[in-house]
């Protein structure tokens, strides 16, 4: 994936660097009393860290055990990444480019972990383990030591929930099991900690235990590898047939934030209805066009060629039906890792020779993987060119053409008497009034604007999040209403684990499907309702901003007209010098995030507490007794109040999803929305502002300065001799780099 971005990188840079010295060399001009170059000066120091900034995101995806990790370690030449993570975790394992190994582990806080554990302790069957009525805190040996005989008196039966391990108990059980491994590393605040060089490995004891994983919230590796190309990020995501719909909707957040997505299917099982699930789901949240697809194929699975080629064929016939026109590419990752491997383990070597023995297959695989790695350079280059570089060349095309012509301007004057000195400063100075007033009227507007598209913003977000009336809340009404008692099946929970262990089955169950209709239904309408209301925001914005671009590019070809009639040569090749930045980069680049997916199912937390939930079930329970004052058949009062229990659990529940919904609205109008809208239309004032600065100078004042002293004049043209040669140098430098750009982007 190396293209010579980071050369690209580099020259940006040393282009940015030549014009803050021409900054500098301004300030050494003698007589100067008028220095208008803040903003540019400003625009350029902050350059080197915009660029760092600004990365392209790759998320891996695709369900457990498809290869994702050796993909990406085939990806990278080595094995980087631990294979076959647990599946209880939620970790998204992020790769950049760096100098040396080094792994950076980010931790959940105090907080994040009580909050998970209190979760998954809504209705716990056994209702005697504690007796405090304060929140569950981990950090207490009493409570650690009380959920863990709590959990060994759970049968098998309860253990299991839909024919695998119930994630609740799971998740509970790594919690205990690694606490005294890392409860050094916790703290109130985020905590994050480094495994470097030669200690890199270390952290595969993180990712590959899942009593360790659970505690982290992230990973980022830094490779010094050509596999990663400048400001790349390639994200190994969680398996999308995850079965805790929480780090589903951790994965759509990172989705959110991608550029390009490689969706890894295994040749062994095909699209299965995990898969078909997923992509149905990026389809709706308005990405499915930015993936490509792998099929990662087990050469131990295909007996021949032929074999593997009607797998291939099978997938894409189905995966038409999803994304028509999907780019498939059908290759071995571990065939790539091991291949590109040294040296290897005895019995890895054995495999890798028993594979090159099939020459068909082989050569098939290594013909797709050059055409993978074909398209996924291609596309990286297209998002590099558009991200990276693109408006910081403009930027410093601009900045630079302005010092030109404030460069040749002055240099003219100078050469003049200071008759004729003053007649063209006069002249100038006229004709500046019209950018001045073009600029006013500008921010007047925007000013104007910004009210009137928050209100806007506002009612959509009221109308799509209202309580009542909203979208989701009528399909989230709709969902948890069709929750339906099931006697036989709580009849058979009863049975098998008592009262308090059939409703934690029940509630359970109940959330399980919950959340995952939140996950696949709601957030991509989040996602989708997002994207719609960027677009009208940049609309709005630049439906004002437009007629000024008119009037800027009228008034900059008339400045280069009177130029010229005064005999002054500047550079007006086009009125791109003064062109009014798109609204949808400057969003981009605001740096301000949506409220976080996963908070939208965090609804069990306002629930309200077991022992009050209990109390009145039990209370029911013996209110049927009482009235029914005859004898019953044995368990109809648990079902009886099992059924009372659901009708509770879904009241209470909805009435914490509307509460949680409207925090979320809240937040995404105030602190994303709002914030969006104010940045970007404050930044469009900005550029403007500091686009036109260069013409807005006063020209008069150099040549005012330095005319009551001969050597000062001198030195002033000295000055400027220096400054135009440096110009012209860094014009030529910023022509090739954008010409590089534009040809490695094709």
């Amino acid at each position: 994936m190396m293209d010579g971005t980071e050369d690209q990188k580099q020259r940006l840079l040393s282009a940015n660097d030549g014009l803050l010295a021409l900054f500098r060399a301004v300030r050494r001009i003698p007589g100067l009393s008028d220095y208008r170059f803040a903003e540019w000066e400003k625009t350029c120091a902050a350059l080197p860290q915009r660029v760092a900034e600004n990365t392209v995101r790759v998320a891996v995806v695709g369900p457990i055990k498809s290869g994702k990790s050796t993909l990406l370690n085939s990806l990278l030449n080595g094995d980087l990444l631990k294979r076959g993570a647990g599946v209880v975790t939620s970790i998204v394992t992020r790769v950049r480019p760096g100098q040396r190994l080094k792994a950076t582990l980010f931790f959940k806080t105090w907080a994040e972990v009580n909050t998970d554990m209190q979760q998954a302790l809504v209705l716990f069957p056994d209702v005697n383990w504690r007796s405090a009525q304060d929140p569950f805190d981990i950090r207490r040996e009493q409570e650690r030591a009380g959920l863990a005989r709590a959990l060994q008196s759970l049968n098998g039966e309860q253990r299991i929930s839909d024919d695998a391990r119930n994630r609740n108990l799971v998740l509970l059980s790594c919690y205990l099991e690694g606490y005294d491994t890392v409860s050094r590393f916790l703290g109130e605040e985020p905590v994050v900690h480094g495994f470097e060089s030669d200690r890199f490995i270390d952290h595969w004891a993180f990712t590959g235990n899942e009593s360790l994983s659970v505690y982290l919230r992230d990973i980022q590796l830094d490779v010094p590898t050509a596999g990663v190309g400048s400001g790349v990020e390639i994200a190994d995501c969680q398996g999308s047939d995850s079965s805790n719909p929480l780090h589903l909707a951790m994965v759509q957040d990172y989705l959110r934030l991608a550029h390009l997505l490689v969706y890894v299917i295994s040749s062994r099982t095909g699209l299965r209805q995990a898969d078909i699930k997923f992509l149905s789901m990026i389809s709706r949240m308005g990405i499915l066009d930015s993936c490509l697809f792998v099929l990662n194929c087990d050469f131990s699975e295909h007996p021949s060629l032929g074999n593997l080629q009607a797998s291939v064929r099978r997938v894409s016939e189905e995966l038409s039906l999803i994304a028509a026109g999907a780019k498939l590419f059908t290759f071995s990752a571990l065939y790539n890792l091991f291949a590109a491997a040294s040296p290897l383990a005895e019995r890895d070597r054995r495999r890798l020779e028993l594979w090159r023995a099939d020459a068909e297959l082989v050569d098939f695989s290594t013909a797709e993987t050059a055409r993978f790695a074909s398209a996924l350079h291609a596309t990286l280059n297209r998002k590099r060119h558009a991200l990276l570089f693109q408006n910081p060349v403009e930027h410093l095309r601009v900045i630079r053409a302005g010092m030109a012509n404030w460069i040749g301007v002055n240099q003219e004057i100078l050469t003049r008497d200071a008759a004729d000195a003053r007649r063209v400063a006069e002249r100038i100075r006229r004709h500046q009034e019209r950018f001045a007033q073009i600029l006013k009227a500008l921010q007047s507007s925007l000013a104007g604007i910004v009210p009137k598209v928050r209100q806007s913003v506002a009612s959509e977000v009221n109308r799509f999040l209202d309580d009542g009336s909203g979208e989701l809340t009528r399909g989230l009404t709709a969902f948890v209403g069709s929750a339906r008692f099931d006697p036989e099946r709580c009849g058979e929970a009863l049975r098998a684990g008592g009262f308090s262990r059939a409703l934690y089955q029940m509630f359970q169950e109940f959330k399980r499907a919950l959340d995952a209709y939140i996950t696949e239904q709601v957030n991509p309408e989040i996602v989708r309702f997002i994207a719609a209301q960027e677009a009208q925001i940049c609309a709005q914005l630049e439906s004002i901003a437009a007629p000024y671009q008119s009037l800027i590019a009228d008034a900059y070809e008339e400045f280069c007209g009177l130029m010229e009639g005064l005999g002054i040569r500047i550079d007006c090749r086009s009125s791109e010098a003064v062109a009014i930045p798109g609204v949808a980069s400057l969003l981009r680049n605001s740096g301000v995030s949506h409220p976080p997916l996963a908070s939208a199912i965090n609804y069990t937390a306002r629930l309200r507490t077991e022992a009050l939930l209990r109390r009145g079930f039990y209370r029911v329970l013996s209110g049927f007794k009482k009235v029914l004052k005859k004898t019953v058949r044995e368990g109809e009062e648990d079902l009886r109040a099992l059924r009372e229990g659901l009708v509770r659990i879904r009241r209470e529940t909805l009435q914490s999803l509307i509460v949680e919904l409207r925090d979320y609205r809240e937040n995404i109008k105030f602190k994303y929305f709002f914030l969006q809208i104010e940045m970007a239309a404050g930044r469009l004032s900005e550029v403007a502002a500091g686009q036109l600065q260069a013409y807005a100078a006063d020209f008069g004042a150099l040549a005012q300065g330095v005319s009551a002293r001969q050597e000062d004049k001198a030195q002033a043209v000295a000055v400027l001799a220096d400054m135009a040669q440096d110009c012209r140098r860094i014009q030529e430098a910023i022509d090739g780099l954008k010409r590089d750009i534009a040809a490695a982007a094709t």
